[in-house]
C-alpha cells in the first residue's frame, strides 16, 4: 500500500538532463531507475521510479510541473 504525500522536492539531474536523485526532508534519495512515464507533456509528467534511500528501496512517483516537482506516493518495494 502506498502513501499519498504530494511534498515538494529537490530534484537533481545529470548532464543530459536525466534524473539522478532528490532530496526529500533532509534525505538524499538515488534513482535507480525509471520504471514509467505518465504525461503527454514534457513539462508536466509523472515519473514511477525505484529508489534507494537510507531505509532501503522503494518505488516513488514523482509528479514535475515545469521546474517544481513534487513527491506524490511513495509504497514499499
Amino acid at each position: 500500500m502506498g502513501h499519498l504525500l504530494n511534498e515538494p522536492i529537490r530534484a537533481e539531474h545529470d548532464p543530459a538532463g536525466r534524473l539522478t536523485a532528490y532530496e526529500w526532508r533532509g534525505s538524499r534519495y538515488a534513482v535507480d531507475e525509471i520504471l514509467k512515464t505518465y504525461g503527454s507533456s514534457p513539462d508536466g509528467r509523472v515519473y514511477r521510479v525505484r529508489v534507494t534511500g537510507a531505509a532501503g528501496v522503494a518505488v516513488a512517483e514523482l509528479g514535475r510541473d515545469a521546474d517544481r516537482w513534487r513527491l506524490r506516493h511513495i509504497f514499499s518495494a
